[in-house]
């Protein structure tokens, strides 16, 4: 195995603040890595928060909803946390768990299916319920890499 691996990638993707409404981020670009984690820190809320990924079909023109999904905040001040993964491998690629209903939804219980992304074109959509809401979404990966060693 390889003795070294290359550092976390770290970042805050957006803060939003705002009262009841429906949006879209700008694009955002994630590093290409195996595996994401999503940390949806909630610092004020009334009503409730729902939020789903999106990524390009088309290098940036046309977004679809990807199976990313954070489930219904309802009024908690909490940092939720989505843990996905980037392409196609494991055993819920092919079929929805059950109960997590359509992976085009915005809102609902929280979906990751790995889907295949373009990094470099992501967004969020997101619709705030009776608020205001207050929340950053920071995202933190580890690409699979080698400063050193011999697997």
């Amino acid at each position: 195995m390889a003795v070294g691996l290359i550092k976390p990638v770290i970042q805050k993707l957006l803060t939003v603040a705002s009262t009841s409404t429906t949006a879209t981020s700008a694009i955002f670009a994630i590093p290409i890595a195996d595996s994401y984690s999503f940390y949806l820190n909630a610092t004020a809320a009334t009503g409730t928060l729902d939020v789903v990924f999106l990524t390009s079909i088309d290098g940036g023109t046309t977004f679809v909803n990807i199976p990313w999904r954070f489930a219904t905040n309802t009024a908690v001040t909490t940092c939720a946390v989505l843990n996905v993964r980037s392409g196609l491998g494991n055993v819920n690629d092919v079929a929805l768990v059950t109960g997590n209903g359509s992976p085009t939804a915005a809102t609902g219980v929280a979906l990751a299916l790995s889907p295949c992304v373009d990094p470099q074109n992501m967004k969020i959509t997101y619709t705030i319920g009776t608020g205001p809401y207050a929340f950053t979404l920071n995202m933190v990966a580890w690409p699979r890499g080698s400063a050193a060693g011999i697997d």
